[in-house]
């Protein structure tokens, strides 16, 4: 005894199995891939695999400069010496050597810095020597520093000498 009916409901859920699976090929057919950079051919590869890695991770090392960060409430005393950036929401204090150094507007630095860019939203107090100085309207800045290039907004708070090094 065999219900025609049980038979017929199996097929129908068959059919729009089947046919959920032919929509989903045929729309998979019709999107592009995405590409984003052009695929070299073998010929344009470089057969050495350690010049394409060094050109590879000097690339990286030249445009994804993430900062170490500071969080606010983190507070640090001692040397610091790094390559890159510092950014600083927490309070910091001793002598510093970095490429950037960003004192957020909720950070405090004391002490001795040396960078290329000092970029002052908070608190600063001590001596600092870079090539480019620039202090926000937000800014407190109480000590020496040496520059190159300045720049201040209105309202900022500078107390002690700014120095132009040419």
């Amino acid at each position: 005894m065999f219900n025609k009916s049980k038979t017929n409901n199996v097929n129908n859920q068959s059919q729009v199995a089947n046919s959920e699976l032919e929509a989903e090929q045929e729309l998979a057919e019709t999107v592009e891939p995405e590409v984003s950079e052009p695929v070299a051919t073998p010929a344009q590869t470089n057969t050495s695999p350690t010049p394409a890695r060094s050109s590879m991770m000097d690339m990286i090392s030249t445009t994804a400069t993430k900062p170490s960060i500071l969080s606010e409430g983190f507070s640090f005393r001692g040397e610091i010496a790094a390559k890159g950036a510092i950014h600083v929401e927490g309070a910091l204090n001793g002598q510093i050597q970095v490429d950037e150094l960003t004192i957020g507007a909720r950070g405090q630095v004391e002490g001795v810095v040396t960078c290329s860019s000092l970029h002052i939203k908070g608190k600063f107090s001590g001596t600092a020597t870079c090539n480019e100085l620039i202090v926000t309207s937000s800014a407190s800045v109480d000590g020496h520093v040496v520059y190159q290039t300045l720049s201040v907004q209105k309202g900022a708070s500078i107390k002690g000498e700014l120095l132009l090094v040419k």
